[in-house]
């Protein structure tokens, strides 16, 4: 049986500091509520991940609350660079923040990894790139059936998920991002 809590109920007994949280969603399933909700309860040393980080994270950065940011692509097309992420990484302010930057590809399969109680994801993707040059997190092993060398990294398990819902009922279904389109039969 779900839970039914307001969203100040729910961030307070939820989240709290030092605590790896993703939020998640895209253009309209963004969870600015939640993340303005944290930033007012002014929890601190977040390790965030999201695969784009864009406003609201920023807006938690400028705010304080992370202390870690795992992603795979930051910015948000429609306002431009995200201004208090650069700060953190370049001026050390508010806080110096730590990076984890992945591809998207890899930051999916890391979730599905976590959600499947694995280690570590395996893929092809980061061949012929430089990340894995510059970040201790990717690693190579050999496929035990073909002997192809393939990227593994490690999975992700945040301490919570918050996704924006459009509907959710006292069972605990919940209607997220679904669209359907039908064109009208012709008489």
């Amino acid at each position: 049986m779900a839970q039914w809590l307001s969203l100040s109920e729910a961030i307070s007994s939820i989240v709290h500091d030092g605590d790896c949280v993703a939020l998640e969603g895209f253009t309209h399933l963004i969870p600015f509520a939640a993340g303005h909700e944290i930033i007012r309860q002014g929890r601190r040393n977040l390790s965030l991940i999201r695969m784009t980080p864009d406003l609201i994270y920023d807006q938690m950065i400028g705010a304080g609350c992370a202390s870690k940011l795992t992603f795979s692509w930051g910015g948000n097309p429609g306002v431009g660079s995200l201004h208090r992420f650069r700060d953190a990484v370049e001026h050390s302010w508010p806080a110096p923040l730590q990076l984890e930057e992945r591809s998207h590809s890899d930051l999916a399969n890391a979730y599905v990894a976590g959600a499947a109680n694995l280690p570590f994801t395996v893929l092809r993707g980061y061949a012929g790139s430089d990340l894995p040059r510059v970040s201790s997190h990717i690693r190579t092993i050999m496929c035990p059936f073909t002997g192809e060398e393939l990227a593994a990294t490690p999975a992700v398990r945040p301490d919570v998920s918050i996704i924006h819902a459009q509907k959710a009922d006292r069972k605990g279904n919940v209607l997220c991002g679904v669209f359907s389109a039908c064109r009208k039969k012709p008489s």
